[in-house]
């Protein structure tokens, strides 16, 4: 499974509903357009995304390259109890991508991890646990990088 941060979206907003409707900035667009080059090496059936517009931006374009739809669910919303989180990935198949907040990664992965705007982790599932695999840099530090390799 693909836990993908959403791409870079500026400063947060200063309420909650307003911060929902936050659009991906310069740099966020980049990575978007640049992800699926990025994860072509990747199968992926499925991608579910947290509701927010930044989310849901982030992965548009790879939904289009691989002719899939966003799943939007606010179990992976950012304010969303950990237990319906992991209920929700307990469900999806290995071969899915989920785009979250960071909160909600380091939720997952259990404390404070690397996780870049636009970012991923590939995770595996041991005894119910996300345990991480790979950290894969957001594209356009790839790009910066001249890095061929996602995997770090």
């Amino acid at each position: 499974m693909l836990l993908l941060r959403h791409a870079s979206a500026g400063e947060r907003l200063s309420s909650a509903s307003l911060d929902r409707a936050r659009r991906l900035d310069r740099v966020g667009r980049g990575d978007a357009r640049l992800l699926p080059q990025a994860l072509s090496g990747y199968a992926i059936e499925r991608i579910v995304s947290s509701p927010h517009a930044r989310c849901v931006e982030t992965v548009r374009a790879l939904a289009l390259a691989r002719n899939l739809e966003v799943e939007e669910r606010e179990e992976l919303a950012p304010d969303a109890p950990a237990p319906d989180t992991l209920a929700l990935l307990s469900e999806l198949p290995d071969s899915a991508l989920v785009c979250t907040h960071r909160d909600v990664v380091a939720r997952l992965l259990d404390g404070e991890v690397t996780c870049e705007k636009g970012a991923a982790w590939l995770v595996g599932r041991v005894d119910g646990r996300l345990d991480p695999i790979a950290y894969l840099p957001s594209p356009t530090s790839q790009e910066r990088s001249g890095s061929s390799s996602a995997l770090v």
